[in-house]
């Protein structure tokens, strides 16, 4: 029985209490804990390329569902793939792209408590089409995977971790409040079973050891990171420079240079003035003038910008203090015709920022009790081991998956007020602690940091994740290209969507040749 079932019983016995604020957020907040719970257990399963779960009705005679379990519901290669795995690895993968992105997926309109086969991904695409492709490219580089470990002659035992999979199941079922089965169903498809998917987790969990060690091999040097920032300086560059803004004054009512009013014409008491282009045009020839005396005292009235990154500034300002020729001094009225303005601006310096990152074991917790965890560790051995075995006690998986708490790369400007006074402190050394309570009464979270040490600085950190990323991308390519789907039984509908437009295109491609060689005849 459900709890609201059982609150609908007892509302006849006792005046129902009436819901504040507080309460709606702590059960939203729960209801959330309990979905990302969920989502994270299947996520978590394989590190390579995961995905999620489609509905199937399961068939009734024996015979069938016999088929429907091991029959070929596409292949990929020279592999079948079954529904039941083909379902899992949807599941994985629809559920691995919502817990990343879903923050933004509203904003694109699809509505994740509706049937998403029939919402639209694209002009063509639904977002079931989506996800389905998406599976069938996870599937690909996981084989692909598999088969090179085993050419590497690979091994890993994977006992621990399915063991770890069976917990996270069973506690998953006991947080929802239904058994496993109907859990292990809910998670990763109607014919799902524990029994089912054995192989394919075990598969997974196999093939995401083996990615973890290609993508350490696949780290770049110290050389090749220094070479590709010597080509791409400006994406890591830091400047500073004084700014004013100077915007033009628009007239709000006609003036001498207003357009003609034509005859017969009403304009609402209500409605707003729109100047004319000569209007605008003086606005702006002011507003230079303004700029040019502004100009004369920008040291002492202008902003000062201290370490702007390339990608976050403005672009007309953007583009001329990253001039390869810009020079301590220099100043410039700098015209923005969209925004009607004019910025002034003084340069001071180019860098490249070699700030420290930070690297630290951190326990989240809303539940008031981060003195108490604190103490805990200290009462026992206190090293940085027993920290992480501290955090991985109390971190709720809901919240975060790091594992022993640690945290690496750390900047400034991303992490909570508090704690970014307390990382980047003067003096801080490894083995400080420290508990980070909310910085305002709105959050819940409270922090305990254990200072394990400084970084790379943020430059270094981020071309050698896009350098890594970049190997393994082609990597992956690589190894797949031999994968490739065939669907006789026409169970994937992006597929004849691809056949189709490209057939389209090849008809359109040659009509315009034919013209072409009409026209020249």
């Amino acid at each position: 029985m459900n709890k609201m079932s059982k609150k609908e019983q007892n509302v006849t016995e006792k005046p129902e209490k009436v819901l504040t604020k507080y309460d709606l957020k702590m059960q939203r907040r729960e209801e959330e804990k309990k979905r990302a719970k969920r989502e994270k257990l299947i996520g978590n399963i394989t590190g390579v390329v995961i995905v999620a779960a489609v509905f199937c009705l399961v068939a009734s005679f024996p015979i069938r569902t016999y088929l429907t379990l091991n029959g070929t519901y596409i292949k990929v290669g020279n592999e079948s793939v079954n529904k039941v795995e083909f379902d899992y690895q949807y599941n994985l993968t629809k559920n691995n792209y919502i817990s990343q992105n879903g923050y933004y997926l509203s904003m694109f309109g699809l509505d994740l408590s509706g049937d998403i086969s029939g919402q639209m991904y694209s002009d063509t695409l639904t977002w079931q089409d989506y996800f389905e492709q998406l599976t069938v490219e996870s599937i690909a580089k996981n084989k692909a995977l598999r088969d090179q470990a085993g050419e590497a002659g690979f091994t890993y035992d994977t006992a621990d971790d399915y063991q770890k999979f069976l917990d996270s199941v069973k506690e998953g079922a006991k947080e929802a409040g239904i058994t496993e089965k109907e859990f292990v169903r809910q998670c990763y498809g109607e014919l799902a079973t524990i029994d089912r998917i054995r192989d394919y987790v075990k598969d997974d969990l196999f093939v995401s050891a083996f990615y973890q060690k290609v993508a350490e091999e696949k780290l770049p040097t110290e050389e090749e990171i220094n070479t590709y920032y010597d080509k791409n300086p400006d994406q890591y560059d830091s400047v500073d420079y004084i700014l004013s803004t100077v915007s033009a004054v628009l007239p709000t009512e006609p003036t001498e240079l207003a357009d003609p009013v034509e005859e017969g014409s009403e304009t609402g008491e209500d409605e707003t003035y729109t100047p004319s282009q000569a209007e605008i045009d003086k606005a702006m020839e002011d507003a230079f003038y303004e700029a040019q005396t502004v100009l004369e005292k920008i040291d002492t009235e202008g902003e000062l910008k201290e370490n702007m990154k390339y990608s976050s500034m403005i672009t007309v300002v953007r583009d001329w203090a990253f001039d390869g020729d810009r020079k301590a001094g220099d100043t410039a009225c700098l015209e923005n015709t969209t925004g009607r303005c004019y910025y002034v601006v003084k340069f001071v310096k180019r860098y490249r920022d070699e700030t420290t990152t930070r690297d630290a074991r951190i326990v989240l917790t809303a539940d008031g009790n981060a003195q108490a965890i604190l103490d805990e560790w200290k009462s026992g051995e206190a090293t940085e081991a027993t920290f992480a075995e501290i955090a991985d006690k109390y971190n709720d998986s809901a919240v975060t998956s790091v594992e022993g708490g640690l945290y690496e790369g750390l900047l400034a400007s991303g992490v909570p007020t508090g704690m970014d006074t307390w990382l980047f402190e003067e003096g801080r050394k490894a083995g400080d602690t420290t508990v980070i309570p909310p910085a305002t009464e709105e959050d819940e979270m409270s922090y305990v940091v254990y200072f394990v040490g400084e970084g790379d600085p943020e430059w270094k950190i981020s071309i050698r994740d896009t350098l890594q990323s970049e190997a393994l991308t082609e990597y992956l390519s690589e190894i797949s290209k031999a994968y490739e789907v065939s669907d006789s039984k026409g169970n994937l509908k992006y597929l004849e969507i691809q056949a189709s437009e490209s057939a389209a295109k090849e008809a359109s491609e040659s009509a315009a040749a034919e013209s072409e060689e009409s026209s020249a005849e």
